[in-house]
């Protein structure tokens, strides 16, 4: 048995999540998504002996690390994957920033399904590409796609690319098979190439499976770019390790020498290390993580059902996405809760212009912080 109850003091220089806000000393973060618990112990082991042998120069990623990749993708998905087909990097928004300035040019229309993580349009628009906007539809309380409005501006705007974030952040749904299908026709009918961020791939709660999307045909495979990591599966976010899986071996090299040429590629001995652990021995750590998030997500639904806030039900994350738009007279609700209940979320405009009206709350805590935080929250609310 793991432990996910006990408090680990956060409270030290240079943690984003706990940052200092002034006046408020009993601040209880809720917002980056990162977890409070330790990562597990054999992880920990892994980093302590590469740390005891001192040696700390420049290192492949081995045989070793590729088995360990491999070796979860068939473990977890059924999805065989070559090693030759994977580029490690420091992150997933590394890899995307790579994907997107090799599929397209500066002023091409790059489709994204809002509300989304917000680094998505960053990327875009800072990288001199245009964001082409489609918002998911909000029917009884669940994300769905709008497969008219995508195919109409994929002709409209000519789109070169969607950036797909599966599963979704921060709405929490799990795409079916049927979902995927129908957006991937969509890309192979326009020409349209598909990088996948598909970093919260192993959370996945209530009997919902992820599906890579290189699972839905060779050919979406061949037209694919699949972002992964154990990053947020395991809470080794600061490690910075990431995986880029390009089926294409001619996209495939086009994305590594564009990498090599960023100076942003490859791993270090810690994030190496910490991949292998994780992969090879952290299944049941993340069967019982993802026991103990799983009841932290009833938690909020419940203790939040008297309240005029609207949990939209998770099928997968850490993450809980709540309509505050009952309370939209009270302004900014995430300032609200930050100045009345000291507990700091993830503002839903960052998410984009549909996400206005909402907020974010990261539940992977020991369950008596969240439980000090929803009588908080509503507290705050019943003022």
């Amino acid at each position: 048995m793991y432990d996910f109850d006990s408090v680990v003091n956060r409270n030290v220089p240079g943690d984003i999540k706990y940052e200092k806000i002034k006046g408020i000393d009993d601040l209880i973060p809720m917002w980056v998504a990162d977890m409070d618990f330790r990562c597990m112990p054999e992880v920990s082991d892994a980093l302590v002996k590469v740390a005891e042998e001192g040696l700390f120069g420049y290192y492949d990623a081995d045989e070793e690390y590729y088995k360990a990749v491999t070796g979860w993708f068939r473990r977890r998905y059924d999805w065989e994957v070559d090693a030759a087909e994977i580029i490690p990097i420091p992150g997933v928004i590394v890899g995307i920033v790579h994907a997107l300035n090799v599929l397209t040019k500066p002023d091409d229309h790059v489709l994204i399904f809002q509300p989304v993580y917000g680094q998505f349009e960053r990327c875009v628009k800072w990288n001199g590409r245009i964001p082409t906007i489609c918002d998911l539809k909000n029917v009884n309380g669940r994300y769905e796609i709008d497969l008219e409005e995508m195919e109409q501006k994929i002709r409209e705007e000519q789109v070169k690319v969607l950036l797909w974030c599966s599963p979704h952040n921060p709405g929490g749904r799990v795409w079916t098979m049927e979902e995927l299908k129908a957006v991937t026709d969509l890309c192979l009918t326009y020409d349209v190439k598909i990088i996948s961020d598909e970093i919260h791939a192993d959370l996945t709660l209530g009997g919902h499976r992820h599906i890579p999307i290189a699972k839905v045909s060779k050919e979406v495979a061949q037209n694919s770019v699949i972002l992964s990591s154990p990053t947020k599966s395991f809470n080794l976010a600061g490690i910075q390790a990431a995986n880029i899986v390009v089926p294409d071996p001619i996209l495939r090299k086009q994305i590594d020498r564009r990498a090599f040429a960023s100076g942003l590629f490859e791993l270090n001995k810690m994030g190496i290390a910490a991949t292998k652990a994780a992969y090879n021995l952290g299944e049941a750590w993340l069967t019982e993580l993802l026991v103990y998030v799983e009841e932290n997500m009833k938690l909020v639904i419940k203790e939040l059902d008297d309240t005029k806030l609207s949990v939209m039900r998770p099928e997968g994350t850490y993450l809980v996405w709540i309509d505050c738009s009952a309370y939209r007279e009270e302004g900014n609700f995430a300032k609200v809760l930050l100045e009345k209940a000291h507990v700091r979320v993830s503002e839903g405009i960052f998410f984009g212009k549909s996400g206005e009206h909402f907020i974010r709350l990261n539940v992977a805590c020991p369950r008596r912080i969240l439980k000090e935080a929803l009588g908080r929250i509503k507290r705050a609310v019943a003022e």
